[in-house]
């Protein structure tokens, strides 16, 4: 399949294409456009910028909007004051300066910085994808990285609101019949047992709405007030009570097989549907978790689950029922008094309209109830994980405060919808009291005249009190639909979002990686207008060892990350063995670079299990042995239950530089070509360090390793070495060489030196 045109960042109004054309600029030409908010004198205004082959173009004017309706703006008229067009020619680099509430658009010309345009930091992610466009066309790259998501791509074309995430879906234009249609196609594969249920209701509605034709309308009218012998009126009630039984264990068996049968579907529907989430969780990217807080993500994975499973137990089964038995009921009401009926009828728009109502008040209250808890969830789970450094600090008495404003949020939005709840139900049960009184009045005076029996007028009574039952669920029912519906979309958050790593249709199948690797012009950002890696360009042999060095925030991490495909480059290319990293296999790559980082997470289990997490079928001798390679076993041993030891999540019953060793451990058993150390003996003595570089002496022979480091003395034996500086290349060479270069690195080395001149003197 032919791969999908991307979109050009940035699109201007028609009217102002139309300007510009009559300043004789070729509009069609335009390869990306942008739209800033002020001029170069920090005065707001319209900016419309674009270019092409030839040129730069900035066209500052006012945009006039006659009327407002909603969202949607109506009959804007635009002007163009000024117009400066640069050749691209003169232009070396297009970038952006952020300030603290402002940003500034940049040409560097001759080597200077030239300032163009000031605009808000609104502007400033679409004016950076503009300024990437302009650079990668000037240097002659690929333009299809900054193609990809333009300002306009990024809200609601419906409402103007900002999507939430990635998956473009805006939560207050999605329809309910949608959300209803999916939900109801994970039951596809139950289909008869669904039909089961279906008949099993329609029984159940017929017993429900014949029985009171047998035990009140016949016992009154044809047994009680007939004239007929004591003895046959006898066998006549003994023949209804008989009936009477029969109907309602008739009803109880129905009811059984029911319950049986929908316990089959519902629990297996809710468990596909949390295998598609936990699936789904899986395939995600690192920058979904970094901008997403746990305790929301546990919410919808348990809460939002929850909330599904009994709308589809006790909502979607007794919908059915209860529609069957509202129309059996208005039937037989009918039947029996088409009078009376229509003055039920005229009170059912005042109850359509309450439940209506309580539907869309219902749902936002639950969406506010599911945020207030999340944020609570995440709160506790920061104080639960973060308890030494509260300790350390003496915050108690801050988090009890943060813990109570968390904790009001979430009492008063309960306490908001309980008012609500409160409110409407009784309403709902006060109309039909008024309407049943109203009918017995009405009623009598028709068994007065002779024109009803007592058992018919009791009959409709009855039936006219059984309405209140479904009238009461299809109230509730509206309840809980809303809570659903707030859940399924967070549901389907999770499961629609597509994962920014992602392999390539047709991966390049490599039998085995020797682990050389090149990076080319590497660039890498965060946030827009933020760079954190700077063209970096370099190369490794297979089976050289790099060493990284830099000050903290210089980016040696974010290397380690791009290398291992944890986060995709901006722009540039890696290369591994000669193939784009992008082109490999996701599951080659992650088989094949091991990464030791100094963020550890120990799992919550044996250490033993968390050394052959990298290796499940792992015997014990080779746990054994990769804990020694690491200088991990003795202080293992020294533990009550050895390697049997349960550690918890995170391994907080482990020092830092146990848990170090052991995540080194872990590494050494996934055996790989390409094997980095992000700092991994940070945490731990100089004489446990020595003993751990030792051993990993034979683990680095044969494969690639990159190691990051501040201690210098570390990476002595390291083939290359490489100065990081704010993201940039600074020196790259080996250690000889950069000592005798005297320039940042032989800095570095100096400043250490001194310190551990110092602290051997003292």
């Amino acid at each position: 399949m032919p791969k999908k045109k991307p979109q050009l960042p940035g699109k201007l109004p028609p009217q102002v294409l139309k300007l510009l054309e009559k300043e004789n600029l070729h509009t069609e030409d335009f390869i990306a456009c942008a739209v800033g908010d002020m001029d170069n004198e920090g005065n707001y205004c319209s900016l419309w910028a674009a270019f092409d082959a030839k040129g730069l173009y900035l066209a500052f004017g006012h945009e006039h909007v006659q009327k407002k309706r909603g969202n949607k703006r109506l009959d804007a008229t635009y002007t163009l004051e000024k117009l400066e067009c640069t050749p691209l020619d003169d232009i070396e680099k297009l970038k952006t300066e952020q300030y603290v509430t402002t940003g500034r658009l940049i040409a560097v010309i001759d080597g200077q910085d030239v300032s163009l345009a000031r605009f808000s930091l609104g502007r400033l992610g679409d004016l950076q994808r503009f300024c990437d466009c302009v650079n990668a066309h000037i240097e002659g790259r690929d333009l299809t990285p900054f193609l990809e998501d333009s300002d306009e791509a990024l809200h609601c074309p419906k409402c103007g609101k900002r999507f939430a995430d990635r998956r473009r879906v805006c939560p207050d234009c999605v329809k309910q019949t949608a959300i209803a249609r999916r939900l109801m196609g994970y039951f596809r594969d139950y289909k008869w047992n669904i039909l089961v249920v279906l008949i099993l209701l329609v029984m159940l509605t017929a017993v429900q709405i014949v029985l009171p034709l047998f035990s009140t309308q016949a016992l009154f009218d044809d047994v009680l007030r007939s004239e007929n012998p004591v003895a046959e009126r006898m066998a006549q009630l003994t023949v209804l009570a008989l009936i009477v039984i029969g109907m309602r264990l008739f009803n109880i068996a129905v009811t059984m097989v029911y319950d049986i049968v929908l316990s089959r579907i519902t629990p297996n529907m809710i468990y596909s549907l949390k295998m598609k989430i936990f699936q789904a969780m899986q395939r995600l990217s690192i920058s979904f978790y970094s901008s997403k807080q746990t305790g929301s993500l546990m919410e919808r994975v348990t809460r939002d689950t929850m909330s599904i499973y009994w709308f589809f137990i006790d909502g979607v089964p007794f919908l059915g029922y209860n529609i069957l038995l509202l129309l059996g009921l208005l039937g037989m009401m009918l039947w029996l008094s088409w009078q009376l009926t229509l003055m039920v009828f005229g009170v059912v728009p005042v109850l359509l309209v309450l439940v209506l109502v309580g539907s869309k008040v219902f749902r936002r209250l639950h969406h506010r109830i599911w945020a207030a808890n999340a944020r609570l969830s995440s709160m506790v789970s920061d104080n639960v994980n973060g308890q030494r450094v509260i300790k350390a600090f003496a915050r108690e008495e801050e988090e009890l405060s943060r813990f109570s404003a968390f904790s009001k949020n979430l009492r008063d939005s309960e306490h908001d919808y309980t008012i609500r709840e409160a409110t409407l139900f009784p309403a709902l049960i006060a109309v039909i009291y008024i309407l049943t009184t109203l009918v017995l009045v009405l009623g009598s005076q028709f068994v007065l005249r002779g024109d009803m029996g007592i058992g018919q007028l009791l009959t409709f009574i009855i039936f006219l009190t059984m309405l209140q039952g479904p009238i009461d669920y299809l109230s509730w029912v509206s309840n809980w639909w809303a809570r659903c519906a707030d859940a399924s979309q967070r549901v389907f958050e999770i499961i629609d979002s597509d994962a920014e790593i992602k392999q390539a249709e047709h991966p390049v199948e490599l039998e085995e990686l020797r682990g050389s690797i090149e990076m080319h012009e590497l660039d890498f950002e965060y946030e827009p207008a933020r760079p954190i890696i700077k063209r970096v360009s370099l190369k490794v042999e297979a089976g050289q060892m790099l060493g990284i060095v830099g000050k903290t925030g210089a980016g040696k991490s974010t290397i380690a990350n791009l290398i291992s495909r944890l986060y995709d480059a901006k722009a540039g290319t890696i290369f591994i063995d000669g193939v784009d990293v992008k082109d490999l296999p996701l599951s080659l790559l992650r088989r094949n670079i091991g990464l030791v980082s100094q963020d550890i997470y120990l799992f919550s289990g044996t250490i033993a299990d968390n050394i052959r997490y990298a290796k499940p079928e792992a015997d014990m001798a080779e746990v054994i042995a990769a804990a020694k390679t690491s200088a991990a076993h003795d202080f293992i041993m020294k533990l009550p239950d050895g390697y049997e030891t349960r550690v918890g999540t995170s391994g907080q019953a482990l020092s830092g530089g146990e848990r170090q060793r052991v995540s080194i451990a872990r590494a050494i058993m996934q055996n790989p070509r390409i094997l980095i150390l992000d700092e991994a003996t940070a945490a731990m003595d100089t004489a446990t360090e020595r003993s751990i570089q030792q051993s990993l002496q034979k683990l680095k022979e044969g494969r690639t390793t990159i190691a990051i480091a501040h201690r210098l003395s570390t990476l002595r034996d390291a083939d290359l070495l490489a100065v990081i500086e704010e993201g940039e290349l600074k020196e790259f060479g080996t250690f000889r060489e950069l000592i005798l270069k005297k320039g940042a690195f032989f800095e570095l080395y100096q400043i250490q030196s001194k310190a551990l001149q110092a602290m051997h003197v003292g």
